[in-house]
């Protein structure tokens, strides 16, 4: 298990933010965990987005206060087709919400 520290302001984080970090945390784990490359964490960086936008010009936005109101992302996926067995999916779909982005860089 590897650790992780991070600044924010509490106040601004609600619930289904909470519950995204902390599902960040379980899958950067694992992700680091089968990833012999990457030596020490501590040289390691992980970005926070609050939006992004999309190659076909959409935004994409994972925020509890856009115009004062929270703005999170539904979105599709294609799964590739020898993942389905593990997930539920409509005609090789998946549907979701998007409650955090991020970008894990290693140095």
């Amino acid at each position: 298990m590897h650790t992780f520290v991070a600044e924010a302001n509490l106040e601004q984080i609600d619930n289904k933010m909470k519950l995204g970090f902390s599902k960040f945390l379980e899958c950067l784990n694992l992700y680091l965990d089968q990833q012999l490359n990457i030596t020490d964490v501590n040289e390691s960086k992980v970005n926070i987005y609050s939006s992004v936008t999309l190659e076909n010009g959409a935004i994409m936005r994972a925020v509890n206060r856009f115009h004062n109101r929270p703005w999170f992302s539904n979105v599709s996926v294609r799964m590739n087709s020898d993942e389905l067995f593990e997930y539920d999916s409509d005609q090789g779909i998946c549907y979701g919400q998007v409650i955090i982005y991020t970008k894990f860089f290693s140095y």
